[in-house]
């Protein structure tokens, strides 16, 4: 199950929240073995946090996933998701962090995978 955080000082409207959502979900099948219907994403925005010693607009992204995915998968998946959140927040690429952890082991329906 593949799980992504977005944390942002912007105050997010609800389109923008969908967008993101339906951005990550399809974005998400370019690692493989990934899927939409697995994804669990959580939304943080209007969030206090200073970037650059500053209060500047920002978002800091947390990718976590179930078993080691190959750099040139991720890579496209990183590029294209600060991309889109550029787009459908403002805030640029620049401003952006993203950080991914993968698992070898992850509990799910009560068993450990």
């Amino acid at each position: 199950m593949p799980y992504i955080k977005f944390t942002t000082t912007k105050t997010l409207t609800l389109n923008q929240e969908q967008s993101l959502k339906n951005s990550a979900g399809q974005l998400i099948s370019i690692l493989p073995n990934k899927k939409e219907e697995n994804l669990m994403i959580h939304i943080e925005d209007n969030q206090v946090m200073y970037f650059k010693g500053k209060e500047l607009d920002c978002m800091k992204i947390e990718c976590q996933w179930f078993h080691h995915v190959d750099l040139e998968y991720q890579q496209e998946f990183v590029k294209k998701l600060m991309a889109d959140v550029e787009k459908i927040t403002k805030v640029p690429v620049s401003n952006q962090y993203l950080t991914i952890e993968e698992y070898d082991h992850w509990g799910k329906n009560g068993e450990l995978a």
